[in-house]
């Protein structure tokens, strides 16, 4: 395959945002000064910045490739998946939030030692360690790697090796405050070359109408009930239903960015924010999928993953390229780094202050976070560079991401609903949970019926059963915590439906820190984050109906 054509302004482009980037990072690193500034970004982001880090964490180098490749293949029904986000974010914004924020928590495995025990954070933790180190981190990594190799010819190993050090070096010094207002710009810059590409790519084939002519049949949303990886409505309410409510309610990843919010006002705004960006995400994305269907009628399915790098470089001018690698070295970036700040979180919290030095001053714990990064980097470059064998980047992430929605969700969503949930039910559901979800997975292969295993929408569904049974059963034959211990970590229906105008005030961070004791600012109703979530879903419905 040819590389890309490229001239000096693509460069010049693309140096200069790798500069503004680069800079920007090193700015923000001098305001981390205490723990909660560089794991929490000083609790001090608004809810745009909010809006767009969960939207520029989300969407990888992956994303931009991954779902072109699988649109390629399947057509818009992969769009669904970025719709699905909006069940989990209103869970995350009425049900999970309330407790995070006001129980002042810095990791998701804290939460857990309060809901449950020590065992519990522990077991947790270290699985998210595991999966970040050598799923998820590679996957960033690989992704950004290959766009490079595909579009530029730089060979896949120089190339992810130099994202590493790129990235790791302004996140290590920077914290969470540079990686969030990093994913402001990376988030722009993102939305702007998707946009791009789309743009050329349907003057390329001559319109929208000649889209839906010569792909109609890659234009709907909801397959058949017995596809094997996009069935509908089973796409929308099954197993990536499941591990959507990991990705976004429990996920320290995405679930970070919420915990640095100025206000409890300004983290569920935010969350729901992003709904509505999520809306338009499979227009800009997914589409340029469907468009190289189009240009490249000879493009095997195998070969899915490079149709968004051939689409660049045949429909794309001279001059513009250097924008469009900037767009996809911000989608990896804004992810890459949001996890190694996730990773290093975890460990410097659940691992090291907890069991090693609970007396640790904040410079200490600071220094064990950078370090904990850079041996997280260190690690995923050789998973990543041993991804080329997979057929689908896209089906690996969410199978890895299915062994660990399996038990996370049970036990959060269990322990959270459930005040009879015990620590040894909670335990034994994270120690069997992979062995469950290995069985339902390979059904096929084990006893001669079943699922596909390629794709978790049906069997995640049945393990996630199963644990639910383990978590309830095991649950009722143990004590449970006694009701005082429990204050505040158990849903009730105030917390989440109940709203006063406590919920729409906004701490006015610069005030309060000149003047302690300020007052919160009160916003108008026309700042109710209820109204901008009801407006994502009346949206969504039309959008499915009129694609169906």
């Amino acid at each position: 395959m040819d590389i890309l054509q490229t001239n000096w302004f693509d460069w010049l482009v693309f140096g200069i945002y790798l500069v503004v980037v680069f800079s920007f990072g090193l700015l923000m690193s001098r305001r981390e000064d205490t723990t909660a500034d560089f794991f929490l970004a000083g609790r001090r982001l608004p809810w745009f910045a909010v809006a767009l880090s969960l939207f520029a964490t989300n969407i990888s180098s992956g994303s931009f490739l991954g779902l072109a490749g699988d649109a390629f293949r399947d057509g818009l029904a992969v769009g669904v998946m970025e719709w699905l986000a909006l069940f989990p974010l209103t869970l995350l914004a009425f049900v999970f939030l309330p407790y995070y924020q006001r129980r002042r928590i810095y990791t998701m495995p804290q939460f857990m030692e309060m809901r449950y025990n020590l065992a519990v954070r522990l077991i947790f933790g270290a699985a998210v360690l595991i999966f970040e180190a050598f799923i998820n981190i590679p996957f960033l990594l690989y992704t950004g790697g290959l766009a490079i190799e595909v579009m530029f010819g730089i060979p896949l190993s120089w190339a992810v090796i130099a994202i590493a050090i790129f990235v790791g070096t302004y996140t290590i010094l920077g914290g969470l405050g540079a990686v969030v207002w990093t994913d402001v710009i990376q988030g722009c810059l993102m939305i702007v070359g998707a946009l791009t590409i789309t743009a050329f790519g349907l003057h390329a084939i001559g319109g929208v109408d000649e889209l839906f002519t010569q792909a109609r049949e890659k234009m709907h949303v909801c397959l058949a009930a017995d596809h094997p990886r996009y069935p509908f409505p089973a796409s929308l309410i099954g197993g990536y239903l499941i591990l959507s409510i990991y990705y976004w309610c429990l996920n320290q990843m995405l679930v970070q960015r919420t915990l640095g919010a100025r206000s409890e006002w300004d983290a569920r705004m935010g969350t729901m924010a992003a709904c509505l960006i999520k809306l338009f995400l499979p227009f800009i994305i997914v589409v340029p999928g469907i468009i190289a269907f189009v240009l490249f009628p000879d493009l095997e399915s195998a070969d899915g993953d490079k149709a968004l790098p051939l689409l660049i470089k045949s429909v794309l001018p001279v001059g513009m390229s250097g924008l469009i690698l900037a767009a996809i070295i911000a989608s990896l970036m804004s992810s890459a780094d949001s996890a190694l700040n996730s990773w290093a979180t975890i460990f410097t919290y659940d691992f090291y202050q907890r069991l090693v030095a609970k007396d640790a001053t904040p410079r200490r714990l600071i220094g064990v976070g950078r370090l904990a990064m850079v041996f997280v980097l260190l690690v995923s470059v050789t998973p990543a560079l041993l991804l080329t064998d997979q057929s689908s980047i896209v089906q690996f992430l969410l199978t890895g991401l299915a062994y660990m929605a399996c038990p996370v969700v049970v036990i959060f969503t269990v322990g959270i609903f459930w005040r009879r949930a015990t620590s040894a039910g909670a335990l034994t559901t994270m120690i069997l949970s992979p062995i469950v979800c290995y069985v339902c997975q390979h059904m096929q292969d084990l006893f001669g019926f079943g699922f596909d295993k390629s794709s978790p929408v049906y069997w995640l569904i049945v393990a996630t059963a199963v644990a639910t049974v383990v978590m309830i059963a095991v649950s009722l034959f143990t004590r449970p915590k006694e009701l005082a211990q429990l204050e505040g970590l158990i849903w009730n229906r105030h917390d989440s439906l109940t709203f006063g105008p406590q919920l729409l005030q906004r701490r006015d961070v610069e005030n309060q820190e000149k003047m302690p004791g300020t007052a919160p600012r009160q916003l108008g109703f026309w700042w109710d984050y209820r109204l901008v979530g009801l407006l994502a879903y009346l949206i969504m419905i039309l959008m499915i109906w009129g694609l169906r």
